[in-house]
């Protein structure tokens, strides 16, 4: 049976943690880029938005719908969209993510948030838990948790546009 000492040990505990340091600023880097990428083409006009004239007949139909909407519109709760005001509708977004690439983005900036708030999370605990034991199985309840997130949030953005 092959034990490592406890300078071998130490060594692997600090190789370790420096790989995870390094993953936590690649991961910060990536996620300042995909934010920006993310924010520049969803607030700013482009053909994935709706046209202030495309959104109201939306708001029209909803006021059509029923008294609720109606109110809701009367009220002031949802507001017509300004000329040259372009908005973010739920046919846009469809369109949008029927886009292989624009999955391939959003599955990246997904994956990337939760192993970047994974990778803190166990910084964390590794900081403030100091049973080794109860803070291997705290880790990988973090990992498992976040694996499944991943799993799950990818197969939502695969499935969008599918019939």
């Amino acid at each position: 049976m092959n034990r490592m000492t406890d300078k071998e040990n130490a060594v692997h505990q600090t190789d370790f943690r420096a790989v995870g340091w390094l993953m936590q600023r690649l991961t910060g880097i990536g996620l300042l880029v995909l934010l920006a990428l993310h924010f520049w083409l969803q607030h700013m006009p482009n053909g994935f938005l709706a046209t202030a004239e495309e959104y109201n007949l939306i708001l029209k139909d909803l006021g059509e719908a029923g008294p609720d909407f109606a109110d809701a519109l009367a009220s002031g709760m949802l507001k017509e969209a300004l000329p040259g005001e372009h908005v973010i509708t739920y046919e846009k977004v469809l369109e949008r993510l029927r886009s292989p690439v624009w999955k391939t983005i959003d599955i990246a900036l997904l994956v990337l948030a939760l192993s970047h708030g994974a990778q803190g999370f166990s910084r964390v605990i590794g900081d403030y838990v100091q049973r080794v034991r109860l803070r291997k199985a705290a880790v990988a309840v973090v990992w498992i948790t976040t694996t499944l997130l991943a799993i799950l949030g990818t197969t939502v953005i695969l499935s969008v546009g599918v019939n």
